[in-house]
């Protein structure tokens, strides 16, 4: 599901579960408008305000598609959304709990309560569409091999993301590709111990998990797969001693990083307890 998508379904789930309330309320405030709204100062011009929002949302959004079916591009989707919400925000004056009494606040206070639920929906729309793009796929991929020790799945979406750097960009270093593994773990949420020293040695990088723990050692070459080597050192030093009394099951997980290829050339993975 792409980004577009996302935001169709957001607002198709939004509106079918408001939708009912907010209609029962424009039915009845219509229907008796002489003894509510028109008793409001401004009352015509609130009615044809809840008229045009209550219309604009049937004609325009309560649809599981939205593009092409009402909007020819998405552009033209998020454009309606950001008017709608301006005339939603430039009409909400008239929405006043000051000057109403008893027999009329049921009104006002019923539109404010829908109009913001809109405004608020219109929001996340935007959130979705800029912050869920399709990259955002791999990521969650990635937190998802990871805690579910899919190891192999796991580099793969690893080796995607540093094949979508630029060629300039990259910096041909071991350094740089630990420092990228532990920037894209640490904002995936992950509790990620960069250079974590024992009593003989110094860790690149360990993951802990509520049932599992990581241990990651990286080495970079400029042609050959040294994943065996990382691997064999987080052995010879016995760095997962330091982490026997947490009752965990503990993993070695050795990559090589490789200069031609600018990526991962392989690794090695053990379960070691």
């Amino acid at each position: 599901m792409n980004k577009i998508e996302r935001v169709e379904k957001y607002l198709f789930d939004f509106f079918e579960n408001n939708i009912h309330d907010f209609d029962l309320f424009y039915r009845t405030t219509n229907e008796q408008r002489n003894e509510g709204i028109y008793r409001l100062e401004n009352g015509n011009e609130i009615l044809d305000f809840l008229f045009n929002v209550h219309s604009n949302i049937y004609e325009n959004l309560k649809f599981k598609k939205l593009i092409p079916s009402r909007f020819t591009t998405p552009n033209d989707l998020l454009v309606f959304l950001r008017n709608f919400k301006k005339y939603i925000e430039n009409n909400s004056f008239l929405l006043d709990e000051e000057n109403v009494n008893g027999r009329t606040s049921y009104v006002i206070t019923h539109f404010i309560e829908y109009k913001n639920k809109i405004i608020k929906a219109i929001d996340y729309s935007f959130e979705i569409y800029d912050l869920q793009d399709e990259n955002m796929l791999i990521y969650q991929q990635l937190r998802h091999h990871l805690i579910t020790e899919n190891i192999e799945l796991f580099i793969q979406n690893l080796k995607s993301i540093f094949s979508s750097v630029s060629y300039e960009i990259a910096k041909q270093s071991e350094g740089y590709f630990h420092a990228n593994v532990f920037l894209i773990l640490k904002l995936l949420g992950f509790d990620i111990i960069p250079e974590d020293t024992t009593n003989i040695g110094r860790i690149d990088a360990v993951i802990k998990l509520s049932n599992r723990i990581y241990i990651l050692e990286f080495k970079f070459s400029k042609d050959t797969d040294d994943s065996d080597k990382a691997y064999n050192q987080i052995i010879e030093n016995e760095y997962a001693s330091k982490y026997l009394l947490e009752n965990k099951p503990i993993y070695a997980l050795g990559i090589s990083f490789n200069e031609k290829v600018r990526n991962i050339r392989n690794y090695k993975f053990e379960k070691l307890n």
